[in-house]
């Protein structure tokens, strides 16, 4: 039985740790990702500040819309509604009836850029519901809503009134309802599944940026020392186990350091900046959360490093490695593909089943936890199945690497990775 030291590791992982982090690279990635990660976010908030500007004029004019309709009873609902509706200025104004020629004029108007749009809604289009809104800003998807709500409104109102309602009753049975979801126990806790998603796309980002950078390290120092023979020189002082258990905890610390550093900048950043502190209080960033995470990096990261120790020492060349990075990194590709999905329907068994796979438990369960409180007992399972997976992937790489490191030359056959497998 080989002996296992836990010096020999210590000293094999303080080697790998230091000599990452002394490094330019390290350090220009440590503090260019938050300036990236905050440009990046920052840069869409403006543009849709900016575009809203542009949509609702609050600076300038109120918005002009023009509602050409052959009932002008049906239109001056339509009109109303618009006005009323929070959050923005309309400045909408009624045509009746919707006559030819009325149509070339509005046009003529549209075209001088006297008013942002109309809609036409003579008889045909009040028969089919199919009504047209001539505009020029047809990406202008919050004022096309917010008509096509209205006009709904002004449909259903004149129905009503045809029916016998009186003005008060149509008003108050399509009063609006504001729905607010709150987690269950926390009456003014609101949840917010967006909220949830923007959460783990930001934490996601850093914890896959980590495990692929990080991950492929590992395979890339393996292959340098295989291919430079530096390794059977470090076999005499250290078993195979021992090293490869060196390079994955070394490596990862420098992942941990880096993450600590952006914590720390943020912190700080909060303490500082009031707009920062009310950000991280909206998304509701809690300590409980970044613990989450921290459990689940680490143990993402051994599981994945792991792999691509064993796959950097099968293969001989970083060209070869290449073919097998994508089949590694795939259940984190399609758990990126899933974060929105499962934070709209967190409880679902799809999500539920996903979260528990340990290859995708690391981005999917975190998300289902920063969304939604799932059951203890599924947290837990997850743990325990990741943990169950990390010590298979240490088992099989650990054989595949101490036999591997040690060939040279043609590419492993799959006889011979199964015969690696099997020798003690």
């Amino acid at each position: 039985m080989i002996e296992f030291s836990i010096h020999k590791v210590w000293i094999i992982a303080k080697r790998e740790y230091l000599e990452r982090v002394r490094t330019r690279s390290f350090i220009l990635s440590t503090f260019a990702t938050p300036l990236l990660m905050g440009l990046f976010l920052i840069l869409p908030a403006l543009i849709s500040t900016s575009t809203a500007r542009g949509i609702v004029r609050d600076s300038e004019r109120p918005v002009r819309i023009v509602i050409a309709c052959d009932s002008r009873a049906l239109a001056e609902l339509a009109r109303g509604e618009l006005i009323r509706q929070q959050g923005a200025r309309y400045e909408p104004s009624v045509v009746s009836p919707a006559s030819p020629a009325e149509h070339a004029q509005l046009d003529k108007r549209l075209d001088t850029g006297d008013i942002e749009g109309y809609v036409w809604l003579d008889g045909p289009a009040r028969t089919s519901r199919q009504v047209v809104f001539a505009t020029g800003r047809t990406g202008d998807l919050i004022l096309q809503r917010r008509l096509g709500e209205a006009l709904s409104y002004a449909f259903a109102a004149e129905r009503m009134v045809k029916q016998g309602s009186s003005a008060g009753d149509v008003a108050a049975t399509l009063q609006p309802v504001n729905l607010i979801a709150v987690r269950a126990g926390e009456s003014f806790s609101v949840y917010n599944a967006v909220r949830g998603a923007a959460v783990v796309l930001i934490l996601m980002f850093v914890m896959l940026f980590s495990l692929l950078s990080y991950g492929v390290m590992v395979m890339r120092s393996v292959m340098e020392e295989k291919s430079s023979r530096i390794t059977e020189v470090l076999l005499c002082a250290a078993s195979a186990q021992e090293l490869m258990t060196g390079k994955i905890l070394g490596t990862g610390s420098v992942g941990l350091t880096q993450i600590a550093v952006w914590l720390t900048m943020a912190a700080f950043g909060a303490s500082r900046s009031l707009y920062l502190r009310t950000a991280i209080s909206v998304l509701g960033v809690g300590s409980s959360l970044i613990v989450y995470f921290v459990v689940f990096y680490i143990l993402g990261y051994l599981l994945y490093s792991a792999i691509f120790a064993g796959v950097g020492a099968i293969f001989n060349s970083i060209d070869e490695a290449q073919q097998w990075n994508f089949v590694v990194i795939l259940p984190l590709i399609a758990s990126s593909a899933m974060i929105l999905p499962v934070a709209t329907s967190s409880d679902s068994p799809i999500s539920v089943l996903v979260s528990l796979f340990p290859f995708c438990s690391p981005i999917l369960m975190f998300e289902r936890l920063a969304v939604h409180d799932p059951p203890p007992w599924q947290v837990a399972l997850s743990l325990l199945l990741l943990v169950a997976t990390i010590g298979a992937a240490m088992f099989v790489s650990g054989r595949i690497y101490r036999t591997g490191i040690l060939m040279y030359g043609k590419r492993p056959t799959i006889r011979e990775l199964s015969r690696w497998l099997r020798h003690h």
